[in-house]
């Protein structure tokens, strides 16, 4: 879906579709991978095994034991297609407004009313509440459905001639721990990897050691290159990791729960809501309405979620 809208709405988005690597550290995940390319292929899709000097050819590294391709993904430039979308949306007639909090929903006389921050009210017949991790009580208990989690990411410096040898094809990776650590390599050589962290706000760059370590491990001929960029932002976790539809009141949808999955998840969702805003049929829904069901003892869920990943770090670390 997101790269047939680049290429029907001619978006000035980078991209580059070239396929997605699943690496694969343990011999228990080369047997899912195994598993999961007969069933993908047993469906026509163009996947593939590969093996480790196939792997640390097309990575550069050789932490890996194997992996698996799949030809139909690839990469592009998240704010660029973000940017484009709403050039898009606004060339259409739809009215964008940034930096204005929304502070509260009613319905009076069969529409909703908007209030935002600066006073305004805006008036509606549909209301879609897409805030995924960034959910507070705008619509009770929501916030409640999902864990937010940080997701860190570091870039380096351009790299010199003498690494042409990692990622040279500029696909994407991801690899197969529990902690999972994803990486690409940008048109202007820089390697970005990204990963989970810490729960709090990072405060300095030591927030992001955790991510050039990892980098340092897979690719150790990079220790002397520095770290340029850092930045984070959050996921939205559901309890099975499956996105949510909910509709409180009629005429009031939400969509949740992108779990890391956001730009192609919600690129194909977001036309299916707009039909169901309009028309309200359900079965232009993918994915059933329920209601909202606030996670259990959900303040105690994000301390468990951290003790969580700090064990299967360690299970991660150990494991061959």
């Amino acid at each position: 879906k997101v790269f047939d809208l680049i290429r029907l709405e001619n978006l000035e988005v980078p991209h580059r579709r070239n396929g997605w690597i699943q690496a694969l550290g343990t011999a228990k995940s080369i047997k899912g991978a195994k598993a999961r390319n007969r069933q993908w292929k047993a469906l026509g899709a163009d996947v593939t095994m590969l093996s480790s000097d196939h792997v640390a050819a097309l990575t550069g590294s050789s932490a890996y034991r194997g992996g698996w391709l799949d030809r139909r993904a690839g990469t592009i430039d998240p704010l660029a297609f973000t940017l484009e979308l709403a050039r898009i949306a606004s060339e259409s007639g739809a009215k964008i407004v940034e930096n204005c909090r929304v502070t509260g929903l009613r319905k009076q006389e069969g529409e909703w009313r908007v209030a935002l921050q600066s006073g305004i009210e805006v008036r509606a017949r549909s209301v879609v509440v897409a805030t995924n991790a960034y959910s507070d009580d705008l619509v009770p208990g929501l916030a409640r459905t999902i864990v937010p989690l940080n997701s860190f990411q570091i870039a380096t410096a351009p790299l010199p001639e003498r690494f042409d040898n990692i990622m040279p094809e500029e696909r994407c990776v991801s690899d197969s721990r529990r902690i999972l650590l994803y990486y690409r390599r940008t048109r202007d050589g820089r390697l970005v990897m990204g990963g989970r962290g810490q729960l709090g706000t990072p405060k300095r760059a030591s927030g992001w050691k955790h991510l050039e370590r990892a980098m340092r491990k897979i690719f150790p001929e990079l220790a002397g290159v520095p770290i340029e960029q850092r930045w984070y932002g959050k996921v939205a976790i559901t309890p099975d990791h499956m996105p949510r539809i909910h509709e409180p009141e009629k005429g009031l949808v939400t969509a949740i729960g992108c779990n890391g999955r956001g730009i192609g998840l919600m690129t194909a969702l977001g036309e299916r809501l707009a039909l169901y805003a309009r028309d309200g049929d359900p079965a232009a829904l993918p994915l059933p309405i329920t209601p909202i069901r606030p996670i259990p003892l959900h303040g105690l869920r994000q301390v468990g979620t951290a003790a969580a990943i700090a064990l299967y770090r360690t299970l991660d670390a150990l494991e061959r």
